[in-house]
């Protein structure tokens, strides 16, 4: 009996040591690949569209890992005042969150490029204005009209689903008459702050030096507006997606110029998803702030559908 009760309490105690040896080995496995976990890496969720063989069109999430050296962000037409002046109330409210996504987005090592067309003027004595101008000139693909606006390619993508054809101001002036057209801008709005290492520009081959200079690989695209410059500037989205370049929209920090008076006559903000998902379809994934920033998306007071 005594012989048997020592047999088995061999065998409880190499049992025992067995799973505390399978205990530590689970938890070394764990702990090494956190540590070869690239803590520099940039882990983004990104939205598509794809049609399928019935026709309909199937959202596509996908998962990507960036490296933030190769990654930058161009802020497109953040302009501290617009014609219409609803748009500018928008762009206000915006730009506090979008300055957050900025610091942040410089935190990781991601470049940061201020677009705000048609004021250069305005920042030529700007150092980060000099420095784009000063990046070695890199030649575009033959025959690329690398500083030329995209227009709509009817061969490439379908109508825009909205009308934006009487110019998309949604609300009156203050005066309540209609807001008129004209060149209100002069600069970027000042809440979105301009660092040492970041750059200003407006031109389509700065913005492709500065992308071969630093072989930035991924582009974020935020700012206004969807449906217009945020599709048609030459350093956005047709045009990078035209290069070949894994260009994104933040869809979440952008606006569109829409009046839900016009085709298909629906909310300001639904006529923006509306653009964004003809993005998604035609052109480029999209992805949210919160990737950057870790927050919850923004959404815009006035958009009812929270």
């Amino acid at each position: 009996m005594f012989h048997i009760s020592k047999f088995l309490w061999l065998l409880l105690i190499l049992f025992v040591g067995f799973v505390i040896y399978r205990l530590v080995s689970v938890e070394w496995e764990e702990e090494t690949v956190i540590e070869t976990f690239s803590p520099e890496g940039m882990e983004v969720q990104l939205r598509s569209r794809e049609k399928g063989a019935d026709g309909n069109w199937q959202v596509v999430n996908q998962t990507q890992r960036w490296n933030p050296a190769k990654t930058a962000i161009i802020v497109v037409d953040m302009w501290n005042e617009h014609w219409c002046e609803s748009a500018t109330q928008r762009v206000g409210e915006l730009a506090p969150r979008m300055n957050e996504v900025l610091t942040a987005a410089r935190s990781k090592g991601v470049t940061i490029v201020h677009a705000p067309s048609g004021t250069m003027s305005y920042y030529e004595s700007y150092p980060q204005r000099r420095k784009a101008k000063e990046l070695p000139y890199h030649t575009a693909p033959e025959g690329f009209p690398i500083n030329d606006w995209c227009y709509l390619d009817p061969e490439a993508e379908n109508p825009l689903p909205i009308d934006d054809s009487d110019g998309g101001c949604d609300k009156p002036c203050a005066n309540g008459e209609p807001c008129v057209e004209r060149t209100a801008w002069t600069k970027q709005i000042d809440v979105l702050e301009i660092h040492r290492d970041d750059y200003i520009t407006d031109q389509g081959q700065e913005v492709f030096n500065l992308l071969a200079e630093k072989e930035i690989t991924n582009i974020v695209i935020m700012g206004v507006h969807t449906n217009m410059c945020i599709l048609g500037r030459p350093f956005a989205i047709r045009q990078l997606a035209n290069l070949n370049k894994n260009v994104v929209l933040m869809r979440d920090m952008t606006d569109s110029m829409y009046n839900p008076e016009q085709y298909p006559q629906v909310s300001h903000f639904e006529g923006t998803d509306l653009v964004v998902e003809h993005v998604e379809k035609f052109w480029a994934p999209t992805m949210l702030s919160s990737d950057i920033t870790g927050k919850a998306k923004f959404v815009f007071a006035e958009d009812g559908r929270q």
